[in-house]
């Protein structure tokens, strides 16, 4: 099978995106199929490995344009700044209300960045995707979004050369739960979503919510291919278990203020009493160092709480295998439901305890209970009674890994097994259709022979 995947993000760059399309390439390049892969590279953390052989992949220039309305605010602000340095009535023409121009660069740059800010990658990925096509001669597209211009990109040359196309949401477009566009944008969007997709041979996402709402929108089969676990990426030796004092809890990714938010463990924590308090370590491995320490020193917890930089993905694998506890935070708003986060199933894979805190009647909070993983709350008391517990197993030398079941079913091979069968029979079932096609058209050509009817 020859597979054409389109992504905007794929390895070197180390972003969740780029993890998932790029261990599918990997699974399938080794499974023997050929792969070629259109993306760009303009991620600075280029930490993520390339697993598929660098000729496979064309890597297409991207520079996203700078607008009308962020050059008229900079020629402002220039005109603001007066030659001596201290502003003059003369020199400086009084700025629009701060919270009127956002609204107007809003609307402008919702006007100019359809389907997403990432549109500028069409100028380049359509040409190199149509070089790529003729030279590799793929028979199936297949593109991940976010951003949704892949999907365009995708839809557009699968249409120009007559191949079969499948899209992946990550995220959902239009029923994205955090689509936060301009409410005029909206049907905009609709329309846009319905056109790309008419002619998709198959959909896939990473969480049964997000698959009902895509079946309910374009009435076809969606199928849900969890972002899952590689067991190969995680070191193959266990850390040895021990008893101790210290209970590391161990965060590795984003933070984002309302929707990851720690401060409930803090919470939690100061409702310590001193003697446990000063026995937690909490390390958080982010490029959040000013939003993790803010919201510590919200509950004075500064002193058991330290922000280390990003690092690389299988490095990271190795660091949640060593903590004691893993910390995975959601938001707690209902919009969370259908979220699956991606690292949730490294977490189950490295078998420590998860505490997660978010949503707790949400899908990922659901996979967390139902596996007897950790615990789900949001709540300071609750999670302080649980940290006590885990603090006791501890000391005694029974904190342990969990049982390998929780993770059962969830790697990325199992995963991926299934999308290559639904590639695979999208491939099947036009062959059977243009095989049944042309016999048609070659029974309706055949020459109608004399019956002696005619008297002669």
């Amino acid at each position: 099978m020859k597979v054409l995947i389109v992504s905007f993000a794929f390895p070197p760059s180390n972003v969740i995106g780029a993890v998932r399309v790029g261990k599918l390439a990997r699974y399938l390049d080794r499974r023997g199929h050929d792969i070629r892969v259109l993306t760009t590279d303009i991620v600075e953390d280029r930490s993520l490995p390339l697993e598929i052989p660098r000729e496979q992949v064309v890597y297409t220039d991207y520079r996203e344009q700078c607008h009308g309305l962020d050059r008229m605010a900079r020629w402002l602000r220039g005109r603001r700044a007066a030659p001596t340095g201290a502003p003059t009535e003369q020199s400086s023409p009084r700025p629009l209300d701060s919270s009127l121009w956002e609204r107007l660069r809003r609307h402008y740059l919702a006007l100019i960045h359809v389907p997403d800010p990432r549109a500028d990658w069409l100028r380049t990925a359509i040409p190199a995707g149509r070089q790529l096509i003729e030279e590799a001669k793929p028979e199936i597209v297949f593109a991940s979004a976010p951003p949704n211009t892949g999907l365009i990109v995708a839809s557009r040359l699968a249409r120009a050369y007559n191949l079969p196309w499948v899209a992946d949401f990550r995220d959902l477009w239009v029923d994205n739960p955090y689509y936060d566009e301009p409410s005029w944008r909206k049907p905009v969007d609709a329309i846009l979503e319905r056109r790309v997709l008419k002619h998709a041979a198959g959909l896939v996402t990473v969480s049964p919510i997000s698959a009902d709402q895509l079946r309910r929108r374009h009435g076809k089969t969606a199928t849900v291919v969890y972002n899952g676990y590689a067991e190969e990426d995680f070191p193959s030796h266990w850390p040895t278990e021990e008893a101790g004092e210290t209970l590391t809890i161990g965060y590795l990714g984003s933070i984002y203020g309302g929707f990851r938010d720690p401060s409930a463990l803090f919470a939690a924590i100061a409702l310590l009493p001193d003697r446990l308090r000063a026995r937690m370590n909490v390390e958080f491995f982010s490029d959040a160092e000013d939003a993790v320490l803010a919201a510590a020193a919200a509950h004075r917890m500064e002193s058991i709480v330290v922000v280390k930089p990003r690092i690389p993905y299988r490095e990271a694998l190795e660091r949640q295998m060593e903590a004691d506890v893993l910390l995975l935070l959601q938001s707690s708003d209902d919009r969370d439901e259908g979220n699956l986060p991606a690292k949730l199933f490294e977490y189950l894979y490295a078998r420590r305890p998860i505490l997660f805190i978010g949503y707790k009647d949400g899908i990922g909070a659901r996979l967390v209970i139902e596996r007897g993983a950790g615990l789900v709350s949001s709540s300071p008391a609750e999670i302080r009674d649980q940290l006590e517990r885990w603090l006791d197993d501890k000391r005694a030398g029974r904190l342990g890994t969990l049982d390998r079941s929780v993770a059962r079913g969830l790697s990325r091979h199992d995963q991926y097994a299934k999308l290559e069968r639904i590639l695979m029979d999208i491939l099947e079932n036009r062959d059977r259709a243009n095989c049944l096609q042309f016999a048609q058209a070659r029974a309706s050509a055949r020459p109608v022979l004399p019956t002696g009817d005619d008297g002669a």
